[in-house]
């Protein structure tokens, strides 16, 4: 029998993705100033919940939020808007199976296509999502304030 729990880190981890809901803000504001240079308000996060173009996911182990991601779905196109894990729980596959929970509630949603923009210096994250099938279509210059770094952006089409 396989144990969805986080102590089997370092072996498999078996995380409980479910939608993002009001009482998990605490944790998920927690985990994005610890993953983000510019931490969204609580207001921002409680627009986002009621946001019907929306949809946020987390990943629970052992009844705690080790990871979030969400995407804005318009005209049959998601936009990856953030994906986050737990430092103490990154390199073990959780980025990876948390972007392929939400590429699959973007098809659920009805999109044909996912993009998103990832730091050039992220090559983590990029490896993650061309584990995904994402493809690089090109760098918009100077995108991230804090370090004018440029945008890779990446497309997966279904």
């Amino acid at each position: 029998m396989v144990s969805k729990s986080s102590s089997n880190i370092g072996k498999k981890l078996w995380p409980v993705f479910r939608l993002c809901e009001e009482k998990d803000l605490p944790a998920v504001m927690e985990l994005d100033g610890e993953a983000f240079f510019d931490p969204w308000s609580r207001d921002t996060w409680q627009r986002e919940l009621q946001n019907r173009i929306a949809v946020w996911i987390v990943a629970e182990l052992d009844n705690q939020i080790a990871g979030y991601a969400g995407i804005w779905n318009v005209a049959g196109e998601a936009q990856v808007m953030r994906v986050a894990v737990k430092k103490t729980l990154r390199n073990q596959g959780l980025g990876l199976l948390l972007t392929k929970e939400l590429i699959n509630k973007a098809w659920e949603s009805g999109a044909e296509a996912v993009t998103l923009e990832v730091r050039e210096s992220n090559i983590a994250a990029q490896t993650v999502y061309e584990r995904c099938g994402f493809v690089s279509k090109g760098v918009r210059p100077d995108y991230y304030e804090d370090t004018h770094e440029g945008a890779v952006i990446m497309w997966l089409y279904r």
